[in-house]
């Protein structure tokens, strides 16, 4: 306090004009503060919005700064503590313009030009020039300090301070360059290979970078790291050119490359979480030891979703190997048998008891329900996979051992398969396309009856036709009233009679 006053009373002595404007521009500063703040609680308060000490911290300043004042105008017969409340009151004046010159370029300016939450290490920057600007005008003020010799006098205190917070110094240098990278914005993915780290960005600070990675665990990156490592962009929601995502796939060599590549093609197309442009690629990419490595190339909407979709794709590659007779390759002896390609175990006897309580294979007699369980091939079918598209050709029948599907058509879900049903029967029977898209929602195990099946019972039985045909007419009343299309008078109906010509000259009866 003491060291203070004599600061301040050393100081020439001004002329009254020079003080009544020193005294004008104080009080201008103050009621200038106090009336912006006040009006911005108020509005705040008004839409409900958090009152943060950013906004009430101003106000208590101005509200002491007329405090000092009146005190400094009430003690004018006592000089020295007039110049001691004096020098406190051009600190506090100081510090209310440092406040409102903050709010207004962070939370005014930087808000309307970024159009959105201003970064924090752009905040703690221009909070770090103005008060730093603050510091540099109260010591030449009011402590009237020549910062010349301060700075001559402590080159080595500073180049020593320097040595030793290389490290700080590094991180808050990489700041810079990470916030003004467009490709390292917030809300973008990255990921650090060396690190295994992949996330969002949320933050850049002044010594290190937050990311969100998909399991929503903050992980606070040097900023330094950032800047030394390689970094992979895999964009946002909403970047119109979506970064490939990538997924290796190791096949046996008793796969052929062509069948390969489609089969693995197949998967990315059915998946519903990969964009169909760019077009989805699959390509060799090395050839191993143990197998072939193809690269499967592919974008997504959403780069959260990454891990899921990997996980999916996985899954649905591994049905799909398994379903053609294959398996995946690693370092092993084993002796490979036709049984021992086939993952999955089924009883024919349960296949059997589901096609003698079916409507459509009630009628045929014992050993020929059991001839045409032996004889359908079983297969295995993963979630999201397509067994049958809308408007494909096909002459077979399926038959739903295990698992649920859904029924599309036009890209619309009218209906969901479970377990014990059967679907394809048109198709099977009259030789007519696909009228629906059916995708499994869960893993499913199909029977399939082909027409080489077919034809041989139906041509010792000529007899079922007629109860098919009847079968068949029912089914598609009961499909077309689903799609309220269904009217009594409406011409065109199916009819058995219809059904029953077409039977016989598909299986040329």
């Amino acid at each position: 306090m003491n060291t203070l006053g004599q600061a301040v009373s050393g100081a020439p002595v001004l002329s009254l004009i020079d003080m009544n404007f020193i005294l004008i521009n104080r009080i201008f500063v103050l009621v200038v503060t106090l009336i912006f703040f006040s009006a911005v609680l108020l509005l705040r308060r008004s839409r409900g919005q958090e009152i943060h000490a950013g906004i009430t911290t101003p106000i208590k300043l101005s509200l002491f700064g007329f405090i000092l004042l009146y005190a400094e105008l009430t003690m004018s017969t006592l000089p020295s503590y007039q110049a001691l409340l004096q020098g406190v009151q051009t600190i506090v004046v100081l510090l209310c313009l440092a406040k409102l010159v903050t709010y207004l370029t962070i939370d005014v300016y930087l808000r309307i030009h970024t159009r959105r939450e201003v970064p924090s290490f752009l905040r703690d920057s221009v909070r770090l020039v103005v008060y730093l600007a603050v510091g540099i005008i109260s010591l030449r003020l009011v402590f009237k300090i020549d910062l010349s010799a301060i700075v001559t006098t402590t080159t080595v205190i500073t180049a020593t301070i320097a040595f030793a917070m290389q490290s700080t110094l590094a991180n808050a240098l990489s700041g810079f360059s990470i916030q003004s990278d467009p490709l390292l914005s917030r809300g973008n993915w990255i990921s650090i290979k060396e690190k295994n780290i992949f996330g969002e960005i949320i933050n850049v600070g002044f010594r290190y970078t937050t990311l969100k990675n998909p399991e929503n665990q903050l992980i606070m990156v040097p900023n330094s790291v950032i800047m030394q490592n390689v970094l992979t962009y895999h964009g946002n929601c909403e970047t119109e050119e979506k970064p490939a995502l990538q997924v290796d796939v190791m096949l046996g060599y008793d796969v052929p490359p062509e069948m390969a590549k489609a089969l693995l093609l197949r998967v990315i197309h059915d998946n519903q979480q990969v964009l169909d442009l760019p077009e989805p690629l699959v390509r060799l990419f090395s050839l191993n030891d143990s197998g072939i490595t193809y690269q499967l190339r592919f974008c997504i909407v959403d780069p959260s979703r990454r891990v899921a979709v990997q996980d999916s794709i996985y899954s649905q590659v591994w049905y799909a190997v398994n379903r053609a007779g294959y398996c995946f390759p690693f370092p092993h002896r084993q002796i490979i048998t036709e049984e021992s390609r086939q993952p999955f175990d089924f009883s024919k006897e349960h296949f059997a008891a589901y096609l003698r309580d079916s409507e459509l294979f009630a009628m045929l007699e014992e050993l020929t329900v059991v001839e045409l369980a032996d004889q359908a091939p079983i297969t295995v079918y993963g979630a999201d996979e397509i067994i049958v598209r809308q408007g494909e050709g096909g002459s077979s029948l399926f038959v739903v051992l295990k698992g649920a599907l859904e029924v599309s058509i036009d890209a619309m879900v009218v209906g969901n398969i479970f377990h014990g049903s059967f679907f394809g029967e048109m198709s099977l029977l009259t030789g007519e396309l696909r009228s629906a898209t059916v995708r499994a929602t869960s893993e499913v195990r199909l029977a399939e009856i082909t027409k080489e099946v077919m034809e041989p019972i139906l041509r010792a039985n000529p007899a079922i036709l007629e109860n098919l045909s009847l079968i068949l007419a029912e089914r598609e009343l009961k499909s077309l009233a689903s799609k309220a299309t269904y009217i009594e008078s409406a011409p065109g109906l199916p009819r058995s009679e219809d059904y029953l010509q077409r039977l016989k000259g598909f299986f040329g009866l």
